[in-house]
């Protein structure tokens, strides 16, 4: 019969050598491994550095070269087309910055420099490489005639003052004048609005008879008056609906003229009825 071996034999002794060698092989490995990992870390970081360094630099250089070379100076103004805003003004509002640097120039600036004219409703400037700028001018276009401030003024759509009336380039403008304009507040910009949009409704609905008013007085809200180049009443128009009882007074007009003579005024505004106001009952006393 054999003895059993002690526990903890030579067997067990060399197995545990073995494990503790194994375990001091794998702490050489990882740390082998981390050295390898950092290193290649640095070398990453060191070359992501060198490309920013060299990408900045280039940018700096390009800039410098874009802001300071000769080749970028602005030479060349150039315009859309323009119907009713003088170039030579455009141009001359533009002329101080002839010369400088284009990307020195802000667009935008030139922009509002070009929209202070008053002909100019809305301006875009472009560069345009390398030495000039292409201006995109949106006019105001001249839709009436307005008394603001003891002169006739050419007025828009919106109601903008563009420029007075009177120069040989404005004669060629036929329009009725707009008054009783309140030219102190914004309240006579409304106004020219609607008087420049009853103009327009005229002229496109009843285009003989917009050639015979003279005037629109707009200075009360609740009514227009149109008056005549010829002798004959005012007209009151609805101020929301110019054409109210329009198409029916202007086929009773000879009649009215025929039987009642010259009258004060006409009264369109109310809803499927004409007031006529005879001019002695007008001369008799009471105003209106």
């Amino acid at each position: 019969m054999r003895r059993a071996r002690p526990v903890g034999g030579p067997l067990d002794a060399g197995r545990a050598g073995d494990v503790e060698s194994l375990r001091i092989l794998r702490r050489v490995r990882s740390g082998q491994v981390r050295k390898r990992r950092r290193g290649r870390g640095v070398l990453l970081s060191g070359a992501a550095l060198a490309v920013c360094v060299v990408l900045t630099g280039g940018a700096y250089a390009a800039r410098h070269y874009l802001t300071h070379s000769p080749r970028f100076v602005l030479r060349r103004l150039q315009f859309s087309e323009t119907r009713y805003a003088p170039e030579d003004e455009l141009r001359r509002t533009l002329s101080r910055y002839a010369g400088r640097n284009l990307f020195r120039i802000d667009p935008a600036r030139l922009g509002r420099d070009l929209e202070a004219r008053r002909w100019v409703k809305r301006a875009v400037v472009k560069r345009v490489l390398p030495d000039g700028v292409f201006c995109a001018v949106e006019e105001r276009v001249p839709r009436g005639l307005a008394l603001l401030h003891d002169r006739i003024w050419l007025v828009d759509d919106e109601g903008v003052a563009i420029d007075p009336y009177g120069g040989p380039a404005q004669r060629s403008y036929s329009f009725p004048i707009l008054v009783g304009i309140d030219d102190r507040s914004e309240r006579g910009r409304e106004q020219i609005r609607r008087g420049v949009e009853v103009v327009g409704y005229l002229q496109e609905a009843y285009p003989d008879m917009a050639r015979e008013v003279s005037e629109v007085d707009l200075a009360r809200d609740d009514r227009i008056e149109l008056r005549m180049n010829r002798e004959g009443p005012a007209v009151r128009l609805n101020p929301r609906d110019f054409g109210a009882n329009l198409e029916r007074y202007l086929t009773l007009r000879n009649y009215l003229a025929t039987d009642f003579g010259g009258g004060a005024y006409v009264d369109l505004r109310f809803k499927d009825r004409i007031a006529f106001r005879p001019l002695l009952a007008s001369n008799g006393g009471k105003g209106d």
